[in-house]
Order: C-alpha cells, then sequence, then structure tokens
C-alpha cells in the first residue's frame, strides 16, 4: 500500500511501521498515551530504532529532533530518526546532527539498513 496524502498522523505511523515490516524489521507503534516521543519502534538483528513519524505540511522543526533523542535514551535504543513526508527546517536539520538524530523521508524507510550502514559511526558494534 502506497503512501496518501490523506492519512491521518496516526494512518502514517501505521503505513511507516508497515514499510519497516516489509524490509524485514520487527516494527509496532506504539501506544500513544505513553511513547515518551516515539512513534514506532523497528528491531532487525540486534539493532533498535525508535522513530517519531510527522505528517506535515510545512517543513519539520526541532521539537521532533529534541523528542526523538529524549525517545532513544527512554526506550536503550541504537538509533533515533524522525520520519517525514516533508522536509526538515534548518534548525531541525543542525540540531539532528549534534544529536546523531537520522531525518528521514518516509521513502527511506525500505532501505532503512542501508541508510544506517552510512552511519555506521553511531552503530554499537
Amino acid at each position: 500500500s502506497g503512501f496518501s496524502g490523506n492519512f491521518t498522523p496516526t494512518e502514517f505511523e501505521t503505513f511507516c511501521a508497515e514499510q519497516l515490516r516489509s524490509s524485514g524489521w520487527d516494527s509496532r507503534v506504539t501506544l500513544q498515551s505513553r511513547d515518551q516521543g516515539v512513534d514506532v519502534i523497528a528491531e532487525k538483528g540486534g539493532i533498535r530504532v525508535v522513530l517519531q513519524c510527522k505528517l506535515y505540511s510545512t517543513p519539520v522543526g526541532n521539537k521532533a529532533v529534541q523528542e526523538i533523542a529524549a525517545g532513544r535514551s527512554h526506550e536503550q535504543a541504537h538509533y533515533a530518526a524522525v520520519v517525514t513526508n516533508h522536509r526538515y527546517t534548518p534548525a531541525a536539520e543542525q540540531l539532528a546532527s549534534t544529536n546523531d538524530v537520522l531525518l528521514l523521508h518516509y521513502s527511506d524507510l525500505t532501505n532503512l539498513e542501508n541508510v544506517l550502514i552510512r552511519n555506521r559511526a553511531n552503530l554499537p558494534i
């Protein structure tokens, strides 16, 4: 199933989790009431990634970066990423680079492993 401009935010989270599952990740959408900024948790080969999914009509700002950086610690994940259908503000890009947060477009999700390999500096191996 492809991306739809008519998704609700919750449907976008489910779509992101499905994109990861299609490439072999064990991924699930978290319970919104206690997600600590984490919308999706994905695991594969001992690597845990937390994602915040932002369905926006404008560029995503640095609040999402702050929240997923905290969520990575809370979930003891190796990687943190924000995923959107749009772009990111310069402030978000700056903060992401200093906090080792990946800024992704949803089309990156089926290729997440290669994205992580390109960012191998953060790998726990």
